[in-house]
C-alpha cells in the first residue's frame, strides 16, 4: 500500500477521503480503507462524537488519521482548502482516493416535492460531488488517484414516491460516467450501487419484506460487501473506469 516520494526516501500510505463518514456506511468505509493500510481523512457534519470515534478506531490500526468538519451544503469551499490545508494532505501532495459517500434519503410523494426539497436533495447527492471533484481535481490527478461515487440502483429502476432521490442519483450516475472520459487517463470515475443496505429507520416490516422477496441472494447486504466493493475500485485494475458496480444481491 505504501508509495515512495519522489523528493525523498519516506514513504507514505496510500490516502483516502470519504465525505459522510462518521456513521452508518461512510464510516464502514473509513475503517474498512484503514484496515487495508490506508490513511484517511473522515468527513463530518453534525455527528462529532461518532466522528471521534471511527478516528480512535483508525489511529488504533497504526495509520493515519484526521477529521474535518464541514456542512457540505454551505461550506464546501472552505472545506475544500481545509483538505488541501491538513498536514496529511501536504505532506504527500495528493489524494489517492476521494469516495462521494454524503447523501440525504427522503420518501415524498411527487406532488409534495418543492423547490427547496429538490434543491436540498440534488444539492448534496449531486452537485457536492460534482464540485468536490472539481476542486481536489489536481490533488487526484499528482498521484493518478481515482474517485468513487455512491451511486444507487434506482439510478436507472427508479421506486414509486422516490422521484426526488432518484432523480438526484440519476444525475450522479451520469456524473460519473461524463467525468471517466473527461478526467482520464489521469484520474478513473467509478461508482457502487448499493441495494437493500442497512434499511431506513422509518421503513416498516412490512415495506423490508416486499424488497427482500425481490432480492435472488434472500437476504440484505452488509456494509462490508460495500466497502469491498470501495476497495477493489481503488486498489484493482487501473484499466477500470467508467464502471457502475451494483452491489443489490441480484435485484431487478
Amino acid at each position: 500500500m505504501d508509495r515512495r516520494d519522489t523528493e525523498s526516501t519516506i514513504e507514505f500510505n496510500k490516502l483516502v477521503l470519504i465525505t459522510g463518514s462518521a456513521k452508518r456506511l461512510g464510516a464502514a468505509i473509513a475503517i474498512h480503507f484503514a484496515k487495508n493500510g490506508y490513511d484517511v481523512l473522515v468527513h463530518y457534519n453534525n455527528s462529532k462524537k461518532e466522528a471521534e470515534e471511527v478516528i480512535s478506531t483508525i489511529r488504533g490500526m497504526g495509520v493515519d488519521a484526521a477529521l474535518i468538519k464541514a456542512d457540505l451544503t454551505t461550506e464546501l469551499d472552505r472545506f475544500i482548502k481545509d483538505v488541501k490545508n491538513t498536514e496529511i494532505v501536504r505532506k504527500r501532495g495528493g489524494i489517492d482516493v476521494l469516495v462521494n459517500s454524503a447523501s440525504i434519503y427522503e420518501e415524498i410523494e411527487f406532488s409534495l416535492v418543492t423547490q427547496e426539497k429538490w434543491d436540498a436533495m440534488h444539492q448534496i447527492n449531486s452537485k457536492v460531488p460534482y464540485f468536490l471533484i472539481q476542486g481536489l481535481l489536481p490533488e487526484l490527478k499528482i498521484v493518478k488517484g481515482c474517485v468513487i461515487n455512491m451511486v444507487d440502483t434506482s439510478y436507472n429502476r427508479p421506486w414509486i414516491n422516490y422521484s426526488n432521490y432518484c432523480a438526484s442519483k440519476a444525475s450522479l450516475y451520469n456524473l460519473t460516467m461524463s467525468l471517466s472520459y473527461e478526467l482520464a487517463p489521469e484520474v478513473r470515475v467509478n461508482g457502487i450501487a448499493p441495494g437493500a443496505i442497512m434499511f431506513p429507520e422509518w421503513l416498516n416490516e412490512k415495506g423490508k419484506q416486499e424488497i427482500m422477496d425481490q432480492i435472488p441472494m434472500n437476504r440484505e447486504g452488509t456494509v462490508e460487501e460495500i466497502s469491498q466493493t470501495a476497495l477493489f475500485l481503488a486498489d484493482g485494475p487501473n484499466y477500470i473506469t467508467g464502471q457502475i458496480i451494483s452491489v443489490d444481491g441480484g435485484l431487478k
